[in-house]
């Protein structure tokens, strides 16, 4: 007799398959009906080929219909007009499964919700793994590991949606020093986005052109809460009673997110 399952299984067996990943972003899946596993598929398990796709292409398209497939990460969706192959949102609605699991959101801005709100649109039902597992999957899936804690230097993409994101910079893995600072009000059209701090925290270096080119980021004037920030501009973050900066550097700015690099320098 074949072993049933029940959802919480099917979410730990994601996430068994998603740490078999060899490339970032890690994701698992699993395709079950009825209680029992129908395929299982794991990034990198065939080159180039996403997870969803590895596990979907071994089942019929009778299996596939009123299954429910379980993602570690939301399925990719379609971002060129001519993309030459169908995105994993595309392929999972055409493919009639009735449900949809996800662990965590693509921070991905290029990705983020779109995936999610594809299929709410298309009528494919959608939930969420449960938050203690959602917690497991974030500190792994990710090359650069949680989104929100940068501990650097580095160069990160990340969403700027609705209300922004807010970033906590640690000084270094065994440093414990800490600076905030939020992104906010992404204006692709204009071809700008805010960076907040604390009052009087953030000063722009108006001059420089990479981070080399700063001796002294105290040298800079006027500090304030925020910059309005184009591509190429530099500021230095600096909260009061902080023993270090972080210098910041908009390096592309896209329709629902930005790029940007970072490093940390001792005061």
């Amino acid at each position: 007799m074949e072993k049933k399952y029940s959802r919480k299984d099917f979410m730990k067996i994601a996430i068994e398959e998603h740490l078999k990943s060899i490339e970032f972003p890690r994701v698992g899946v699993v395709i079950a009906k009825n209680g029992e596993i129908l395929a299982t598929g794991f990034r990198g398990e065939n080159k180039g080929i996403h997870a969803e796709r590895n596990a979907i292409k071994k089942l019929s398209s009778q299996q596939l219909c009123q299954s429910t497939l379980y993602t570690t990460l939301e399925p990719c969706v379609t971002l060129y007009h001519d993309q030459s192959i169908e995105s994993c949102v595309d392929l999972i609605i055409n493919s009639k499964i009735t449900e949809v699991v996800i662990g965590v959101l693509d921070p991905n801005g290029t990705v983020y919700s779109q995936g999610y709100r594809r299929l709410l649109e298309n009528k494919v039902g959608v939930s969420f793994f449960n938050r203690k597992l959602r917690d497991a999957i974030e500190e792994d899936t990710f090359e650069y590991g949680v989104i929100d804690t940068l501990i650097g230097p580095g160069k990160r993409r990340i969403p700027v949606v609705n209300s922004g994101i807010s970033l906590t910079v640690q000084f270094s893995e065994l440093d414990k020093r800490i600076i905030n600072f939020r992104w906010n009000t992404l204006q692709m059209n204009h071809g700008c986005v805010d960076l907040l701090s604390d009052n009087g925290a953030v000063r722009v270096a108006s001059g420089a052109r990479c981070f080399s080119d700063i001796t002294d980021p105290m040298v800079f004037r006027f500090p304030s809460h925020y910059a309005r920030m184009e591509k190429g501009l530099i500021v230095i973050v600096k909260p009061e009673r902080s023993t270090f900066c972080v210098l910041v550097k908009l390096l592309n700015i896209c329709q629902n997110d930005i790029l940007f690099q970072w490093e940390v320098r001792n005061i």
